[in-house]
């Protein structure tokens, strides 16, 4: 198996999912790198298997007692997947964005 090129670490605070937009969110940082819309987050299942979602869009967010700017990655993601992300409990945790993946 070939290793991903990694062009974008980020830095997950959390994730939750609006199931009536079949939508899934990643919020945190891009903490090196790059990231757009079309690539894939590789979201670490262990040591050594990792699933990819593709980026559908993102967006900057701001809180209204910070100063920073988080980014949220948003991906579609239909009722099965969302339980399965869901279920990773996804935050506190770095994941690697790449180019290539499986949509």
């Amino acid at each position: 198996m070939n290793a991903k090129p990694i062009k974008g670490v980020f830095s997950v605070i959390d994730s939750f999912a609006i199931k009536s937009r079949n939508e899934f969110y990643l919020i945190g940082e891009l903490t090196e790198g790059e990231i757009e819309s079309t690539w894939f987050v590789n979201i670490p299942l262990n040591k050594s298997l990792s699933i990819t979602v593709r980026i559908k869009s993102i967006e900057d967010v701001d809180f209204t007692q910070e100063k920073g700017r988080y980014k949220l990655i948003i991906v579609d993601s239909d009722s099965e997947s969302t339980e399965l992300l869901l279920g990773l409990n996804i935050g506190n945790e770095t994941v690697n964005i790449t180019i290539d993946g499986e949509a």
